[in-house]
Parts: C-alpha cells; sequence; structure tokens
C-alpha cells in the first residue's frame, strides 16, 4: 500500500515540508518471489524440417545443395512440397548400385544352382557306393552259397565217376590179366595190356580230380572268399570318402551360396537405402501452417563455423533443420534467465517409456535373415519420424512446471496463464557485449489459445517460485538504495518526526516489486518509496541511476550507475549468488 502524505501538513516534524515524497507503511506480508524475464513468442508444436540425406562422403558434412525451396512465411496445406534437394548424385549412385545389384543377384542364381547340382551329385555318388558295397555282399554271400557248394559238387560228382571208372578198370584188368596167362589164353596179352593201361588212365583221372577238390577246398575257395571279403571292405570304405567328401562339397556349395546370397541382400538393402536417400530430397508439408525457416542460436549472433542459409544452391548437412511449420494455437514463450535464479526455476519432467526401442526390438523377431536386416535398416531412418509421430507413447509426463503470467506486447491488457515447459541444463551462448553473462534458456507454456499471436513477437514472463515468505516485512523495490558491495545490507529512507531518516536494512528475498526486510524496520514504519529525491549529486553517483540492487537481464538492459561495486557481484553487477538477496 503506497501512501501520498504532504509533509507540510505535520508541522511538528520541524522540517520543511515535501510534497514529492510517496511513502509505503511497512506490514507484515507474504512475499512471493517471482523471475521476470523478456522473451519472444514460439510455436510449441513445431514441425521441424529436417534435411534426412546422409552426407556423401565420410570426409565431408554436406549432403547436398537446394534445388528449391519455398519462401519464408509461406501458408502451405499438408502435403505441399516444400523443399527439393539435389539427387543428381544419388541417381548415378543408384544406378552404379542397380548394376552391382544385378551381378549380385546373377551370383546368387548361379551359386544356388551349383548347390543343387552339388546335392544331386552327391545323391547320384553315394547311391553308386552303397550299391558296391551292397554288391560286394551279394558277391561274397553268392560264391559261399552258390559257386562254392556248385563248384565242390561238381568235383564230388567227376570224382565220384572217377573212381567208378578206377573200380571198373580195376576188375576189368584183373580179370583181363587172369585170363591171359597161360593156359588159359581166353583173352589175348595185347587186350590185357590195354586193360591196365586204361587202369592206369582211371587212375590219373581219380588222382586229378581229387587234387582239384583239395585245391578248390584248400585254396581256391578260402582265397576267393577273402578277395570278397575285401572287396566288401573296400566298397564300404569307400562309401565312407564317398559320403565325407559329399558332406565337403556340400558344406563348401552351401558356404559360398549363403555368401552370395548375404552379398545380395547387402546390395538390396543398399539399393532400397539409396532409393529411400532419394525419396528424402522431395521435402513435404507434414501439416498446415505457416513456413519459418529455421536459424540455429549460432548464426543469431553470427558465430559457428558452419553458418546455414536457406537458399537456393546453398549446401545442406546431414540433420540440419531447415525450417519449421508452427501450430498457432500452442505457443510458448522463448525467453532465458540469469544463472543466479535458474536453481529457483523448475519445469515439467517427463520420463520415457521405451515406446521406440521396444518397436526396434520386434524386428529381431521377424521370420527371415533378409527381413530382420531390411526391418532393422528401415527402423534406424525412419526412428526420428516414427519418434515425432508416436510422441505422446514414447513419454509420459510424470510432473508440472511452476506457474507463470504472460503478458505479449501485442495484447498489453491481456494477462495469460502460463506454465514452466522446460529449463535448459547448458548455458545459451551470448553475444560479446556479454560473454560473461551466464543465461539458461526457458520455455514457458500459454495455456490459453490467443488468436493472432505469431512467432517472433515480443512478450513478458512473469514466473512464481516455489519460494515465499510467510509473515515478513516488505517493503517496494525501488525504495531500497546500495550496492553490490554492500553485500545484503541496502539503505532506506524511513519519515519520522524529524523527517526523513536514513536506516541500514538486511534484505532477503524478493520479487520485481516487493524485497524482504530481514532486520533495520518495523511494522508501521512509512518508507519513502522515492529516496533518490533526497539525495545529493554525489550520492546518486554512488548508488547509480537505476537502483543497483535489482537485477536486470540482459534483455532488459544491464544495470547501470556507479554504484556496481567490487563486492560479490561481478563486474556487469550481476546478483550474488542466490543465498544473498536478489530478484
Amino acid at each position: 500500500m503506497l501512501i501520498a502524505i504532504n509533509v507540510g501538513l505535520i508541522r511538528p516534524f520541524g522540517s520543511t515540508a515535501r510534497s514529492d515524497l510517496i511513502l509505503h507503511k511497512v506490514a507484515l506480508e507474504r512475499l512471493q518471489l517471482t523471475i521476470t524475464e523478456r522473451g519472444q513468442l514460439e510455436s510449441a508444436e513445431n514441425k521441424d524440417i529436417v534435411c534426412r540425406v546422409k552426407a556423401r562422403s565420410p570426409n565431408s558434412t554436406i549432403a547436398t545443395t537446394i534445388r528449391w525451396v519455398i519462401e519464408d512465411g509461406a501458408t502451405v496445406k499438408k502435403g505441399d512440397k516444400l523443399v527439393e534437394l539435389d539427387d543428381s548424385g544419388l541417381q548415378a549412385q543408384l544406378q552404379t548400385q542397380k548394376i552391382a545389384l544385378d551381378q549380385a543377384l546373377a551370383n546368387y542364381i548361379q551359386a544356388e544352382k551349383a548347390y543343387e547340382i552339388v546335392e544331386s551329385q552327391n545323391r547320384s555318388d553315394l547311391a553308386t557306393a552303397k550299391l558296391n558295397e551292397e554288391l560286394a555282399v551279394l558277391d561274397l554271400e553268392k560264391y559261399i552259397k552258390g559257386e562254392y557248394i556248385q563248384a565242390m559238387q561238381e568235383i564230388e560228382g567227376r570224382l565220384m565217376i572217377a573212381r567208378s571208372d578206377l573200380t571198373m578198370w580195376e576188375e576189368r584188368a584183373a580179370w583181363s590179366d587172369r585170363m591171359s596167362r597161360p593156359g588159359r589164353r581166353y583173352v589175348t596179352a595185347a587186350q590185357a595190356q590195354a586193360d591196365e593201361a586204361r587202369l592206369m588212365s582211371a587212375r590219373i583221372a581219380y588222382a586229378k580230380v581229387e587234387e582239384e577238390r583239395r585245391v578248390l577246398k584248400d585254396f581256391i575257395g578260402p582265397r576267393t572268399i577273402k578277395d570278397l571279403t575285401g572287396k566288401i571292405e573296400e566298397a564300404r570304405r569307400a562309401l565312407d570318402r564317398v559320403a565325407a567328401q559329399a558332406r565337403a562339397k556340400e558344406v563348401q556349395a552351401d558356404a559360398d551360396r549363403k555368401a552370395k546370397k548375404s552379398i545380395y541382400e547387402q546390395e538390396l538393402v543398399r539399393y532400397a537405402e539409396i532409393e529411400e536417400e532419394i525419396r528424402k530430397c522431395i521435402i513435404y508439408a507434414p501439416q498446415s501452417g505457416l513456413v519459418v525457416y529455421y536459424i540455429p542460436e549460432q548464426s543469431r549472433f553470427g558465430s559457428g563455423s558452419q553458418q546455414s542459409i536457406v537458399a537456393q544452391g546453398e549446401p545442406v548437412r546431414e540433420g540440419q533443420k531447415l525450417m519449421r511449420i508452427p501450430d498457432l494455437d500452442k505457443m510458448v514463450v522463448n525467453t532465458r534467465v540469469h544463472e543466479a535464479m535458474i536453481s529457483r526455476v523448475r519445469g515439467e519432467v517427463w520420463q520415457k517409456t521405451g515406446f521406440s526401442d521396444a518397436i526396434g526390438a520386434a524386428q529381431l523377431f521377424l521370420p527371415t535373415p533378409v527381413g530382420k536386416l531390411a526391418g532393422r535398416t528401415f527402423f534406424q531412418m525412419s526412428r526420428e519420424d516414427l519418434i515425432e509421430e508416436y510422441k505422446e507413447a514414447e513419454q509420459r509426463k510424470v510432473a508440472d512446471g511452476q506457474f507463470a503470467h504472460v503478458r505479449v506486447d501485442a495484447y498489453p491488457d491481456r494477462n495469460l496463464l502460463g506454465e514452466v515447459k522446460s529449463v535448459a541444463t547448458v548455458a545459451s551462448q551470448q553475444d560479446w557485449l556479454s560473454a560473461d553473462v551466464k543465461v539458461y534458456q526457458t520455455l514457458v507454456t500459454i495455456n490459453e489459445a490467443v488468436p493472432g499471436l505469431k512467432p517472433g513477437m515480443s512478450a513478458e514472463v512473469t514466473i512464481y517460485t516455489d519460494d515465499a515468505s510467510e509473515n515478513c516485512l516488505t517493503v517496494p523495490v525501488p525504495a531500497i538504495l546500495g550496492s553490490v558491495d554492500m553485500g545484503n545490507k541496502r539503505r532506506v529512507y524511513v519519515l519520522t518526526d524529524n523527517g526523513p531518516e536514513p536506516r541500514e536494512v538486511v534484505v532477503g528475498l524478493s520479487n520485481d516489486k516487493m524485497a524482504e526486510i530481514v532486520s533495520g524496520l518495523n511494522e508501521g514504519d512509512l518508507v519513502i518509496v522515492n529516496p533518490r529525491v533526497l539525495l545529493t549529486d554525489k550520492e546518486k553517483a554512488q548508488f547509480g541511476d537505476s537502483g543497483p540492487y535489482r537485477y536486470r537481464s540482459p534483455d532488459n538492459g544491464p544495470s547501470k550507475g556507479k554504484g556496481k561495486g567490487k563486492g560479490k557481484g561481478d563486474k556487469n553487477g550481476t546478483p550474488p549468488e542466490p543465498s544473498e538477496p536478489a530478484a
């Protein structure tokens, strides 16, 4: 409460009446710490248009150049063409890759047919080797159970005939011998000699057949059995060799087939990647709205080695933001908070749900290897677009930001409700005039839809922090005089019976209007709100022109006056540490 009192009416003070004094009665109040900063309007939901084309080579960050681009500030509808990038280099790569893909496909088909031929040849070789083994077994069995017995029976038959002939000629020769003796002469001596010769011939024939039986039994039979048995074992060994060779040939052919298939799949994926890169060269509007060229922080202050310029013929880099299409129904204020106060500002807290990671893991369970490779590659290429499209499922809010008020310069009569959306963790880059002033980008959401708001409009934000003092003595900020060398001690002027009297006070928390008085004043004291009218020229120079106690951000201009000092604040008059009074 401000009270204007005509000092001239109070004669007991014994001083000259002052009609230019503005008084405030000190009282116990609740002091809410607020932070007031200037900023610019931006859309809360910007559809960023980003160059997704990959860099041409590992040694260069340039992806391509702009062939055509829509004008800045143009109104577009969803699906309208925004940017056309030069794809001539990619078209040449696509043709070269098509040749490599066709060659890889031919090699793969050839390897597949070669594998089928090897399989067929292996089956034929194995069947032949198996047949040879079975024939060798049959030969042995045929000889033992057939040929040997047959030969033995044939010899036994001839032996029986030879024995019968021998017996017959023995009897004949004996009879001829008796009958040819002198005195009988029934048979001639020549006939007897002939029968004896035939007997000898029968004996020789019998001995010959007997020898054949012995040779068959002792030599030919066992030798033939051993020979046929050896052939069986050799056939089995040959079967094992053929089976091993068949496995080796099949493994080699299968490995060659898989290698050619892998090469073909890689060439196919590469071909699909180049086609996808060509499709990325034409960028369409993801939503209807206003086109705003993107200007990075470095370019705003003329710093950075790579200035991103959106214009026809200019080079672009992979991941470079080209423009934005803002949603004008949801706006935020982009402001900066000084480092002394940033610890008191709290934005929204979001927690990741792992939605996109779960989708990526699902690609590993596709049925075919080429499907896995293609699905994984496509997911990596479209991951950012997927997160943007399903951002509500990607994260969830677990805590709200601090309450704030927003006043847009274009609508000075409206006090809009807001909320702190986010606070940067890294200090923003400043211009060279205030390079030692550290400020942090802070986004404040406007919770009301105001027609006519546009990006770039100036606004003032008042953030209500969580710090507050209950039942404390407060005075207006303009009533406090002092410099940073005084620490948390300041000077105020109190109207007493003897006129204005200087008092040394200790200040605590403050906002842009009121400050807490820890000690030095009592409830009911009348504090002079405009004490500078009482100061001499020397005192004005000492305390400065704008009240060194109150901090002003770089957007409002740094504090001026000679009261900057070299105390706990820095050389530009920035406030002390948060434990000391600051606004």
